[in-house]
């Protein structure tokens, strides 16, 4: 189900970049994105998870934040190169 969750939040650069929304309104997606993900699939959540430490968790969600802005990065572009060939 995370991948699904992760999919469809694709789907938000592809919309941003069509409608001619700026970069940093795409990185600001990406990183609530990013925060949505991480707190679905905290570790204390699950049935005898461990929770990580505060500094584990923070350079956890850095990393989950960092690909989801490259690949909302790589979506937005994307989209922004295909809107400009179909105007």
């Amino acid at each position: 189900m995370p991948v699904l969750e992760a999919l469809l939040s694709l789907i938000g650069p592809a919309y941003l970049a069509y409608y001619g929304f700026t970069v940093a309104v795409m990185v600001v997606w990406a990183i609530l994105c990013a925060a949505l993900w991480v707190w679905n699939n905290r570790p204390s959540k699950r049935n005898g998870g461990v929770a990580r430490s505060r500094s584990a968790g923070l350079m956890f969600f850095i990393l989950v934040a960092a690909c989801y802005v490259a690949a909302h990065t790589g979506v937005y572009l994307l989209a922004r190169h295909l809107a400009r060939l179909w105007a």
